[in-house]
C-alpha cells in the first residue's frame, strides 16, 4: 500500500469515528496543532504526515495502526479501563457502559451479540433490587472497597445515586437489536453469590433473601416475554406498547459461554472480552472480529432458537431456571 493511500485510509477512518456534528478538519487541526489549511492538505494527501503525527492521531482516536492497514500480524491491540482505581470507580464504570450503549444505538445499523456465561449483566439493571445486590457484590467482593468489608446487604439500602444510570443503561440496551445465547447454568453464579452471602451473614434479614429471589423471578418473566414475542422490552413495557427491536434468544446445551459480546456500530465491529468479572478488553481489529463473529455464528447454528418459535423448548428452559431458583430458595429459607 502506498504511503499516500495509507494516509487517506487513516483520515477516512478518523472521519468514520467522529460524531456527525464534529468537523474532521477541526479535529485534525486541533490534534496536530496545525492550521485548518494544513489539515486539509494532509487529508487530501498533498502533504505527508510524520510518524509523530500518526502517533498523535492514533492516541487521540484510539486507533490500532496495524488493524487499520490490515497488517498480517498475530498481535492484536486490546483496550481496557480497569474499575477499582481511585479515578475509575464503580460509578465511572457504569457511566462508561452507558456511553458505549449510547454510541452503539446511535449508529445505523447497530447490533449486539452476547454469548452468556451468566445473566447478561444489562438485565441486572432492569430490576432495582437485583441491581442493588449486584452493585453490593461488585463493591464488596470484586473491587474490594475498604469501607465495604464489613457491610451487609438489604434491598432497602440506599443506592439512589445509581438509579438513573441503571435505568438509562437498560433502556439503551433495550433499543439495540440483538442475539443472546444462554445455557441453564446462567443462573448459577447469582445463586452461589446469594448462598455465599447467606452463609457468611452478609444479609441483614431472611426477608431480603426472599425478596431477592422474587425479583430474580420477575427478571426471568421479562426475558421470557421478550423471547415469546421476539422483541426487546424496557421495564414494565408491554409487547403491544413497543416498537420492533428484534430479539433473538438461543439455548446451547453444550457450550458454556464466556460473557463475550460483539457490537456492531455502523460498519464497525468491536469485540468485548470479559475478565476479572467486571471488566472488559475491547478490540476493533478486523481479523479478530471476523473470527469472533464466525465463532458466534457457529455457536448459534449449534443452539436451539427459543424466541418466537419452539414454544415447548422455551417454556421448558425457563421452567428449568425457575426450578433451580426455587430449589435454592428452599435450601436457604427452609
Amino acid at each position: 500500500m502506498e504511503t499516500n493511500t495509507a494516509q487517506q485510509v487513516l483520515f477516512r477512518h478518523v472521519k468514520n469515528l467522529l460524531p456527525p456534528h464534529l468537523s474532521l478538519v477541526d479535529e485534525i487541526a486541533d490534534t496536530l496543532e496545525i492550521s485548518n489549511d494544513s489539515a486539509y492538505r494532509r487529508i487530501r494527501g498533498e502533504t505527508h504526515i510524520s510518524l509523530d503525527e500518526i502517533k498523535r492521531l492514533c492516541d487521540r482516536f484510539n486507533i490500532s495502526l496495524d488493524e487499520l492497514l490490515h497488517l498480517q500480524s498475530d498481535a492484536y491491540v486490546f483496550r481496557a479501563s480497569l474499575a477499582g482505581s481511585r479515578d475509575y470507580d464503580y460509578k465511572r464504570w457504569l457511566q462508561t457502559v452507558l456511553s458505549v450503549m449510547e454510541q452503539t444505538r446511535s449508529a445505523k445499523p447497530c447490533y449486539i451479540s452476547y454469548v452468556a456465561k451468566e445473566f447478561p449483566f444489562y438485565y441486572y439493571f432492569l430490576v432495582p433490587e437485583i441491581a442493588s445486590f449486584k452493585s453490593f457484590f461488585f463493591m464488596k467482593s470484586i473491587l474490594y472497597y475498604e469501607t465495604w468489608k464489613s457491610a451487609k446487604f438489604s434491598v432497602g439500602d440506599d443506592y439512589s445515586e445509581y438509579h438513573a444510570l441503571w435505568r438509562e443503561i437498560f433502556d439503551a440496551y433495550a433499543t439495540i437489536p440483538g442475539t443472546e445465547i444462554w445455557t441453564v447454568e446462567n443462573i448459577t453464579s447469582t445463586i452461589r453469590q446469594i448462598e455465599f452471602y447467606h452463609s457468611t451473614g452478609s444479609f441483614r434479614s431472611q426477608d431480603d433473601i426472599a425478596l431477592l429471589f422474587d425479583k430474580i423471578g420477575e427478571m426471568l418473566d421479562h426475558v421470557q416475554t421478550q423471547a415469546e414475542h421476539g422483541i426487546k422490552l424496557r421495564r414494565n413495557q408491554r409487547p403491544a406498547d413497543t416498537g420492533t427491536v428484534p430479539y433473538h434468544l438461543y439455548v446451547n446445551e453444550l457450550i458454556m459461554g464466556d460473557n463475550m459480546q460483539v457490537m456492531q456500530t455502523g460498519e464497525r465491529y468491536t469485540t468485548f472480552l470479559n475478565h476479572t468479572t467486571l471488566n472488559y478488553l475491547t478490540t476493533t481489529n478486523e481479523r479478530f472480529n471476523q473470527y469472533t463473529r464466525r465463532n458466534v455464528e457457529n455457536i448459534v447454528q449449534k443452539s436451539i432458537p427459543i424466541s418466537t418459535v419452539n414454544e415447548k423448548d422455551r417454556i421448558r428452559f425457563f421452567n428449568h431456571l425457575r426450578e433451580k431458583l426455587e430449589a435454592e430458595r428452599k435450601k436457604i429459607l427452609h
